[in-house]
């Protein structure tokens, strides 16, 4: 038996061993052409697993078997269709981090460095990624000088050549952006990524970038195949685990969150009826009927959490949309408390007013104090508007006036409404 039926017989005991043993994974697994790619590991468009035959041969069964069922995650969540215009690099880590726990909790031996945090369970890839960028993470640029060259890399160089089979060169650049380490033949391939043994590339059309709708198609017909996958799966008596939440967040549609904003503090503006204008609606109809006539609200607090975990780009694009809301709701006082444990300074805007934030602080977590210092000051707002991620269990008692936690986590308050914002 030659190398590379060596390699083919491998990956193919390893398919069927997750047929055999994790079925949701094996069948999804079968939907994937494997294929010799010019990648230092493995990686994946939604359509085809292209690997590194020297990386596959020095994988043990189990972990060959935990980097197949890794890329098949990748494409059931859809991360090849969701990564918009974030970092490929820094996104394939958030991605790692967010699927990595599913599969050490379905019994797969990763292979050594897989990341692996507590502090992202239960996260989608979207909230990692904006948590790394955060953490000063910053994409390429920044985590160039962590790569480091995996053994056999070199052995990929060879099967460059045959593009009918393997993912293209321009999609391997996906993986990382930075320039890559030239070969003996001068010819360049991807880096290796610290912990990354399988990445995820963009979805593509018949070789090309794919638009948003066939995006769209792509991961609509995944969803279909891994809810057939779970139900085969639990008829054999192997279902898996913690599968059913981060597929549900995939299904679900963006919500226009500045629309749901509006309409929140629209709400709380005292409306009365008047016959002069009538209802423009109805006159057509020949129906005169009174017209709303709404006023401007009262005074509006604004709860920012500066305990570290807001960055600025959601501050930025949130103090956009509440300086709007201003414009149109025309509150007589706006105010700003930024809080951490403990309220740290406040701002107050009129009507009129820009809204420019100015946070400080940078402690533990306390959403108490907020609520005490509107009371304390003897305010009745006509709502409270809390920018937080909710990591924190501290509440205060359900107050009087409305209350919407606006947050980029998955997290839902105990009272109030709670808004998911998503930073573009």
């Amino acid at each position: 038996m030659n190398a590379r039926n060596g390699i083919e017989w491998k990956l193919t005991r390893a398919r069927t061993q997750l047929i055999l043993n994790q079925p949701f994974f094996g069948t999804l697994c079968l939907r994937l052409k494997l294929a010799p790619g010019p990648f230092p590991t493995m990686a994946t468009d939604g359509q085809r697993i292209a690997y590194n035959p020297a990386f596959v041969d020095e994988l043990k069964p189990v972990e060959l078997e935990a980097v197949l069922a890794h890329e098949v995650l990748h494409c059931a969540l859809g991360h090849h269709c969701r990564r918009g215009d974030r970092d490929p690099r820094l996104w394939n880590e958030a991605a790692d981090f967010a699927i990595n726990p599913i599969l050490v909790a379905n019994g797969f031996a990763l292979p050594a460095g897989a990341l692996v945090d507590p502090a992202f369970d239960n996260l989608c890839a979207e909230e990692i990624y904006a948590r790394l960028l955060r953490a000063g993470r910053g994409g390429s640029d920044a985590l160039s000088n962590q790569t480091s060259q995996q053994p056999g890399t070199a052995a990929c160089s060879g099967q460059q050549g045959n593009q009918n089979d393997a993912l293209s060169n321009s999609s391997a650049q996906q993986v990382s952006q930075e320039p890559a380490t030239p070969t003996s033949n001068g010819e360049h391939e991807p880096q290796y990524r610290p912990g990354g043994f399988g990445e995820v590339l963009d979805a593509t059309d018949d070789g090309n970038p794919a638009p948003q709708s066939e995006k769209n198609r792509q991961q609509h017909e995944w969803s279909i195949a891994a809810e057939q996958a779970i139900r085969s799966a639990k008829a054999c008596g192997h279902e898996p685990a913690n599968i059913d939440r981060p597929l549900s967040e995939s299904r679900e549609s963006k919500q226009d969150w500045r629309a749901i904003l509006r309409e929140f503090v629209a709400a709380t503006a005292p409306s009365d009826y008047r016959w002069t204008p009538p209802n423009r609606r109805y006159v057509g109809s020949g129906l005169y009927l009174p017209s709303v006539e709404r006023s401007g609200v009262g005074q509006i607090v604004i709860g920012v959490d500066t305990s570290g975990s807001i960055g600025s780009a959601e501050l930025e694009q949130f103090a956009g949309e509440i300086s709007a809301i201003a414009d149109e709701a025309k509150p007589e006082i706006l105010h700003v408390v930024y809080c951490d444990a403990a309220v740290q300074v406040t701002q107050e805007f009129g009507p009129a007013e820009p809204i420019l934030l100015e946070p400080k602080g940078g402690g533990g977590t306390d959403f108490r104090p907020v609520f005490e210092w509107v009371e304390d000051n003897g305010i009745m707002p006509a709502c409270l508007i809390y920018l937080t991620d909710l990591c924190c269990d501290s509440y205060p008692e359900i107050p009087e006036y409305p209350v919407l936690w606006a947050t980029d986590s998955r997290r839902t308050a105990p009272f109030g409404e709670t808004l998911r914002i998503s930073v573009e």
